[in-house]
């Protein structure tokens, strides 16, 4: 829909009170648990194309809506728990950045099933922004007054947390069944299967990349590092289990740094690693620390369920034991323990951007993997000391927290007048709310006056217009002023973290992991031995140093 002028307007804190440009948000999601298991590298879910339909709909049939521009936000198969969602936090961020004027949803568990957080945002956060609210099929419309604080909503909000969390028991007690009598349960099969579509829950062998996982374990078992099992794949042209699931219609986005995605050695790991090619069903290696949190955790092996002879195995227990020997073995010829070095997953290649490996014991060292499994990036071929990255990571430290110490003062000037503008504009907030309440106060006289016959209707209309656009101008100032004072105030949290972090460290001798993830945040490490050090808190330290530069332009002006 293309965009169009519009006017709008609305008797309840200022929602709707808008001209320009009307842009409405349709948000959808649905979560893991609704989708057809059987159906799962469908484009889309049925349930997301009906609740598409239904705001689609809505939306044409509401004449306010007429010519607006209607961007669409989708979670296909994330759950309403949270609000870490990334299609609801991107059309949060616009919804802050006022580039949405109202938002429509199917109802209002599409939009979350956390009670508090859910009606945070209906009461306080959305009328803030002057931002409209439409959950369909609750009949819920926050342009009428008072119905963001219904007691109809926050039951009903509060009922959907409740049935969320029961659902949330429910379904691992039944997962936990299911696992026990052998079902597969994850979305997705693992590279070299392909979901039943006979039986539910079952695996069976996928012919096109079967042979390629019995390759994998054939090579292991022969002696072949995992470098060179990839680097054979990436030459024989073999698609990755990523490109594979694409290739077959699946549109779920993997995270990977390129698009361009090859076989690594990690990949080539971790289908060495999975017990599930010799037959058996295993759930529950990570579970989820809470009911109604989405953070997971990892379990004993002890903890783990597994089931043997669940499907037919790919490989023999006996060709998997031999390929996690020659693993072994590799491992304790090649690698220390990785917990005792602070950089630890920290030193990255500045040309593939993978995680380069810490190698050796006595005098470790790093280095780039990727050219030994393609040619297609010129990662540098050097090996990098750990003791270089030690010795330049400690050296430069102390001069950043020297820096530090000298612009700490700089923050503390810069505080102090920040303190001096928050407190004009508080006071400046304060006349405002105060004038509000003064129209307020007026429109009810003038009303008053109208019904007892001291003033005409024609004369009580033209005064209530005139006061009514005075308090929309003052609605918005104040709307600028709490953005602007919530914008300091995060602004000011931040840069302090820089200076507080940094300071402290000005006669360092050590570093130790605790050390190094408080101040740094990567090595990237390109050919010829240049690297180059990522220091934390980059962005509040870059406006320190523009509010210096910012002075010195000004001193120099005055001279």
């Amino acid at each position: 829909m293309s965009g169009m002028d519009f006017t709008c307007s609305a008797p309840a804190k200022g929602q709707g009170e808008c001209s320009g440009v009307l842009t409405v948000a349709a948000y959808l999601r649905i979560s893991d648990e609704d989708v057809d298991r059987g159906q799962a590298a469908k484009t889309e879910s049925d349930s997301i194309a009906n609740q598409r339909n239904l705001i689609t709909d809505f939306i044409s049939r509401m004449p306010e809506f007429d010519g607006a521009e209607v961007i669409e936000f989708c979670d296909d198969g994330w759950s309403g728990k949270n609000f870490t969602r990334p299609a609801v936090r991107e059309m949060l961020d616009m919804a802050r950045q006022g580039k949405i004027h109202c938002i429509v949803v199917k109802d209002l568990s599409r939009f979350g099933r956390d009670y508090l957080e859910v009606g945070n945002y209906i009461s306080r956060v959305f009328p803030f922004l002057g931002i409209r609210f439409i959950a369909v099929n609750d009949g819920f419309d926050s342009i009428r007054p008072m119905e963001a604080d219904s007691l109809e909503t926050s039951f009903k909000t509060l009922i959907y947390d409740i049935y969320s969390r029961d659902i949330s028991r429910k379904t691992r007690s039944a997962k936990k069944i299911k696992a026990e009598k052998g079902e597969f349960l994850s979305p997705f099969a693992p590279y070299g299967y392909k979901k039943d579509g006979e039986k539910k829950n079952h695996l069976v062998i996928d012919p096109e990349t079967a042979d390629t996982v019995r390759k994998i374990f054939e090579m292991a078992a022969d002696g072949q590092t995992t470098e060179k099992i990839a680097r054979t794949l990436n030459m024989d042209q073999v698609p990755t289990p990523m490109l594979q699931k694409h290739s077959a219609g699946c549109t779920r986005k993997w995270k990977s740094i390129h698009e361009e995605n090859f076989w690594t050695h990690n990949t080539v790991g971790v289908i060495l690693r999975d017990e599930r090619y010799t037959g058996m069903n295993i759930y529950g290696k990570r579970m989820r620390d809470e009911i109604g949190r989405s953070h997971t955790v990892k379990k004993d092996r002890g903890e783990w369920i597994s089931v043997s002879g669940t499907h037919q195995g790919i490989v023999t227990r006996e060709e998997f034991d031999r390929a996690q020997e020659q693993m072994r073995r590799f491992q304790e010829r090649g690698c220390g323990k990785p917990g005792g070095s602070p950089f630890l997953k920290k030193v990255r290649c500045g040309i593939c951007g993978h995680i380069m490996a810490r190698v050796g014991k006595k005098k470790p060292y790093y280095v780039c993997h990727t050219p030994r499994v393609t040619d297609k990036y010129a990662c540098p071929v050097e090996r990098m000391p750990e003791k270089d990255f030690e010795e330049a990571v400690l050296k430069q430290l102390r001069i950043q927290a020297l820096y530090a110490v000298d612009l700490s003062r700089i923050w503390e000037e810069k505080q102090r007048l920040r303190k001096q503008d928050t407190e004009g504009m508080r006071k400046n907030l304060s006349r405002l709310k105060e004038s509000r309440s003064a129209l307020d106060n007026h429109i009810r006289d003038i009303y008053e006056k109208t019904i007892f016959g001291e003033m005409d209707k024609e004369a009580y209309l033209k005064e209530k217009k005139l006061s009514s656009e005075e308090k929309d101008q003052i609605n918005q100032r104040i709307r600028e002023l709490e953005a602007e004072l919530q914008n300091a105030s995060e602004n000011g949290r931040l840069e302090n973290k820089f200076t507080e972090s940094f300071q402290q460290y000005t006669e360092i001798e050590e570093l130790t992991a605790d050390i190094v993830n408080d101040v740094l945040q990567e090595i990237v490490v390109f050919p010829d031995r240049v690297f180059n050090i990522v220091w934390n808190y980059r962005d509040e330290l870059e406006s320190l140093l523009l509010d210096v530069n910012t002075k010195k332009q000004a001193e120099n002006s005055e001279d």
